[in-house]
C-alpha cells in the first residue's frame, strides 16, 4: 500500500470517529459564511462542488443562493451519512469517496471550506480542482478562523500524520498561481482564504 493511501486511510478514520459529534464542537459562523459563499461567487443557476464538505456546514447558505447543482464530496461515510441525515433537497447531490476519484467537470464554483490543512499535496490538489472547474470558474480555499488558531489544533502528534501546516495565504496561493488567476486572499486574526479564477 502506497503512503498516500495510509494517510487517505488514516484521515477517513479520524473524520469517522467524529461525525456524530461534529457538528457541536466547533461554532457556526454564520456571518464568516454568507461571507465566503458570496465572495465564492455562487448564485442562482450555477454548478457548485464542495469539496471536504464534513456534514454539510456550507449547503444551507449555498443552497439559499438557488444554485442549479451542488456537489458534496467527503472522504469520510459517516460525515456524508450525518449530512444525508441534515438534508434533503433535489439540487444536492452527496458522494463518499476521496474527491480524487470523483471525475466530473463543468463547475462554476469549487470551494474547499476548513480542510485545506487535510490536503498535503498541494500541486495535486491544484490540478484536481482546475479539472473540476470550467474555464474562468472560480476556486475559493477558506478557514472561518486564523491560521494561529488553525495551526494550534492541528499541530502536535497530528502534524504530517492527518494535518499539515497552513503557511501564509499569500505562499499557499502561489501552489495554485499557474492554474488559477489569484484576485483575492485574506491572511488575518479572524479568517483565511484565498481565491481564484480558472485560467
Amino acid at each position: 500500500m502506497e503512503q498516500t493511501e495510509l494517510k487517505t486511510g488514516e484521515i477517513r478514520e479520524f473524520f469517522d470517529r467524529r461525525a456524530e459529534s461534529w457538528d457541536g464542537m466547533y461554532p457556526d459562523r454564520p456571518e464568516k459564511i454568507a461571507a465566503i459563499v458570496t465572495l465564492a461567487g455562487v448564485r442562482r443557476g450555477t454548478r457548485v462542488a464542495d469539496i471536504a464538505c464534513g456534514t454539510g456546514v456550507l449547503f444551507p447558505e449555498i443552497l439559499s443562493r438557488d444554485p442549479d447543482s451542488l456537489l458534496g464530496v467527503d472522504l469520510s461515510e459517516k460525515m456524508i451519512d450525518r449530512a444525508r441525515s441534515k438534508f434533503s433537497d433535489r439540487r444536492l447531490r452527496l458522494t463518499a469517496s476521496d474527491c480524487f476519484k470523483v471525475r466530473e467537470t463543468g463547475f462554476d464554483t469549487v470551494l474547499l471550506y476548513n480542510a485545506y490543512p487535510h490536503f498535503p499535496d498541494k500541486r495535486r490538489l491544484a490540478e484536481y480542482t482546475a479539472g473540476l472547474l470550467k474555464p474562468g470558474g472560480r476556486l475559493m480555499v477558506a478557514h472561518g478562523e486564523s491560521r494561529e488558531t488553525i495551526n494550534n489544533r492541528h499541530g502536535g502528534s497530528m502534524t504530517g500524520r492527518i494535518s499539515w501546516e497552513l503557511r501564509p495565504a499569500k505562499e499557499e496561493a502561489a501552489e495554485f498561481a499557474d492554474l488559477f488567476k489569484i484576485d483575492m486572499l485574506a491572511d488575518t486574526a479572524s479568517i483565511y482564504f484565498f481565491s481564484g479564477l480558472k485560467k
